[in-house]
C-alpha cells in the first residue's frame, strides 16, 4: 500500500469508525502488512487509538474487503459472512470475531468491506505444513490430540444448531429445498463455471458419480463450509477462542464438513508425502469422537470424502488458471490435471492416477507452495 493510499484510507476509516466505536475521536496509528486472506476477500490490519467517554483506548482491527473479481468462487458477498457471524454469535453461541461494522457502499474505499476486532489466539498453519514445523509440532503428543479434539468439538457444536432457528437465510430458494440436493446444485454450477471450455475427464467422471450415488434423505444441518485448523484461533490453554471464515456457510448434511476436515488431514500428510504428527487422532478416532459430540452416527462417509476431494480439485484447477492468467506459468501447463489433489481424486474413483511432474513443481514455485 503506497503512502498516499494509506493517508486517504486512514482519513476515510477514521471518520467511518467514529460512530461505530461510539468515539469522540479515532486515530489509525499503524497499518499492518496487507495480504490476501483466503480466496474471497482481501484483508489488512490496523491499530487504532480512540477516545470514548473521556477515556483513551486502543484496539487492533481487521478490515476485510469484498473481492470484486473473484476467480475462485461464483460470487463474493462480504455481507453474507457478516450476517453469518452475527447469527452464529447471537443465536448459536459460537465464538466468532467481534463485529465493528459493515459498509456496502463500494464508493467509500473502492469495494464493500467489513471491520471486526482482531481476536487473540493462533491458528494451526498450513504453510509451512503443521506436520513439519510450528507450535502444534512443538507440543507434547498428548497435547496435540487435545487441540484436535477441541476443534472437532467446536465443529460439532455448529452442526448441532437448528437451521430453522435463525439460519433459514443459508438456504438458496432458487435451488429447491434445503439439503444435499441444493448443495450439489451449487457445486455443479461452480464446477461448470470454473472449468470453462477446458473440461477435465477425471472431474467429469467424479461429478457423475456424485450425482448417481447421492444419499437419499440425508439430514439438513448448519454447515460451517470451510472447517479447518487454519480457520480456528486457539488460546494458550488450547481451547477454541474464535472460529473464522464463514464465506461458505450453508445447509446440508454435517458429513460434508467432517469430510472436508478429514480431507485436509490426509492432504497435508499422505497427499504431500509428509509423516503425520504423533498424537493426532487418526481417522477412526476422529469420527468416533465427532459422533459422540454430534449425537448421531455419520453415514456414507466414502461419498462425502469424494465430494470433499472434488471440491478441492475445483480450487486446484482455479489456482492453476489464475497463475496462467498472471503470466507466471505457461498456458499449456499440465498442472491442471497433474497435481496431488487430482491423484487423490483418481484414487477415490479407482482410476489411473495422473503424473504429478515438473509442471506442478513450476506451479508450486509460482505460488510459493
Amino acid at each position: 500500500m503506497i503512502e498516499s493510499d494509506k493517508k486517504a484510507i486512514a482519513t476515510t476509516l477514521e471518520n467511518w469508525l467514529k460512530p461505530r466505536l461510539r468515539a469522540e475521536s479515532v486515530e489509525i496509528i499503524e497499518f499492518k502488512d496487507r495480504s490476501g486472506a483466503g480466496f474471497s476477500a482481501e484483508t489488512f490490519y490496523i491499530d487504532v487509538r480512540y477516545r470514548r467517554e473521556g477515556k483513551d483506548q486502543q484496539d487492533s482491527l481487521v478490515v476485510r474487503f469484498q473481492n470484486q473479481d473473484s476467480d475462485f468462487f461464483l460470487e463474493a458477498d462480504i455481507e453474507f459472512p457478516y450476517r453469518v457471524m452475527e447469527v452464529m454469535s447471537e443465536r448459536g453461541g459460537i465464538p466468532v470475531p467481534d463485529l465493528v461494522g459493515l459498509e456496502m457502499d463500494g464508493k467509500l474505499l473502492g469495494a464493500p468491506f467489513l471491520v471486526m476486532r482482531k481476536m487473540p489466539g493462533r491458528v494451526v498453519q498450513q504453510s509451512p505444513n503443521y506436520n513439519k514445523e510450528g507450535w502444534l509440532r512443538d507440543l507434547p503428543p498428548e497435547r496435540r490430540g487435545q487441540v484436535w479434539f477441541n476443534a472437532i468439538d467446536m465443529m460439532a457444536r455448529v452442526h448441532r444448531l437448528d437451521w430453522r432457528d435463525g439460519f433459514e437465510f443459508l438456504a438458496d430458494p432458487k435451488r429447491g429445498e434445503p439439503g444435499l440436493s441444493n448443495y450439489l446444485d451449487w457445486v455443479e454450477e461452480w464446477y461448470l463455471w470454473s472449468r470453462g471450455d477446458k473440461p477435465i475427464a477425471l472431474m467429469d467422471k467424479a461429478f457423475e458419480r456424485l450425482k448417481k450415488d447421492r444419499p437419499r434423505n440425508p439430514p439438513v444441518d448448519v454447515l460451517w463450509g470451510d472447517p479447518g485448523s487454519s480457520n480456528i484461533l486457539f488460546g494458550d490453554d488450547l481451547q477454541v477462542n474464535c472460529v473464522l471464515d464463514w464465506e461458505m456457510a450453508t445447509l446440508g448434511p454435517a458429513e460434508v464438513d467432517l469430510a472436508w476436515w478429514l480431507f485436509f488431514d490426509q492432504l497435508f500428510s499422505e497427499g504431500m508425502g509428509v509423516e503425520r504428527l504423533e498424537g493426532l487422532p487418526d481417522r477412526a478416532q476422529t469420527i468416533e469422537y465427532y459422533q459422540s459430540r454430534l449425537g448421531r452416527s455419520v453415514e456414507n462417509m466414502e461419498y462425502y470424502d469424494l465430494l470433499a476431494t472434488f471440491r478441492m480439485a475445483i480450487v486446484g484447477v482455479r489456482a492453476v488458471d489464475r497463475q496462467i492468467q498472471l503470466g507466471r506459468i505457461p498456458a499449456d501447463t499440465g498442472a491442471r490435471s497433474g497435481q496431488p489433489i487430482m491423484a487423490m481424486l483418481a484414487r477415490r474413483l479407482g482410476e489411473p492416477e495422473p503424473e504429478v511432474g515438473e509442471d506442478f513443481r513450476v506451479f508450486s514455485a509460482a505460488i510459493n507452495l
